[in-house]
This record gives C-alpha cells, sequence and structure tokens, in this order.
C-alpha cells in the first residue's frame, strides 16, 4: 500500500514535468513564442507557396511547400523523433503536410493553432523578405 501510494504521488507531482511534445493537438502560438525566447523552439516547416512565404513568415521557419514536402522532407534535416511545427495560411495545407511527415515515420509533428492566420491576428511578430 505505501509503495503504490509512493508511486501514485511520483506520477503526480511529476506530471508538470511532461514534455511539451507529449501534448496533442496544435500547438498554441503563445506557447511557440515562449519557445523561441527560450531558445527551445522545435523545427518550424511552412507549407506555402515560396510568394507566400517571403510576404511573411515566422522567424526560423523553413519553407516546404506542401506538394514537396513527401519529396524534400530530407531537406529538413530533422530525426523521425524531432518536435516539429507545420504551419501554413489557414490550417488545410498543414494537416496534409502533417499527414505525410507521419506517414513518413516522423513521430512529433503538431500543427500551429490558427496556422498564420492565427499569428497575425494575435500581432506576433513576421518575417519578410525580399524577392530577389
Amino acid at each position: 500500500m505505501i509503495k503504490r501510494a509512493m508511486w501514485t504521488m511520483a506520477l503526480l507531482l511529476g506530471a508538470g514535468a511532461v514534455p511539451v511534445w507529449a501534448a496533442q493537438g496544435p500547438m498554441r502560438p503563445a506557447r511557440l513564442v515562449q519557445l523561441q525566447k527560450a531558445h527551445q523552439a522545435p523545427l518550424l516547416v511552412d507549407v506555402r507557396t515560396p510568394h507566400e512565404y517571403r510576404e511573411g513568415h515566422i522567424a526560423g521557419a523553413l519553407n516546404v511547400p506542401v506538394s514537396q514536402v513527401a519529396a524534400r522532407y530530407g531537406a529538413l534535416h530533422a530525426r523521425r523523433d524531432q518536435p516539429i511545427i507545420v504551419y501554413c495560411h489557414s490550417g488545410r495545407r498543414a494537416a496534409r503536410a502533417k499527414a505525410t511527415l507521419d506517414r513518413l515515420g516522423f513521430t512529433h509533428v503538431r500543427l500551429l493553432k490558427g496556422s498564420m492566420m492565427g499569428w497575425r491576428a494575435r500581432q506576433l511578430p513576421v518575417v519578410h523578405e525580399s524577392a530577389h
């Protein structure tokens, strides 16, 4: 009985230490900002077109258009167990890209809640690039 109580207590105390990647569902933009500020941001993959990407993306995001995810997943240079956040404009393309990465064996892929629309609605920072 005492061992069981100690084990239960250990589980309860350890509950706060659950890794962010163990959580299910989309990541909130505010949480991503916290991780970025703590230099613990996951790999960010923007699956919009290069034109959309240049017009504004989240700092540090790699641009791999959704139609190229299956062919270019190696370009991510990511381990299959590495945390990855995928986003697009509204979430539809990101969901397709996540499904592709899941099929390819990536185990810690999450969507960004609200995708770029949600990010901009919260007036979070966006990087703009000029076309060359």
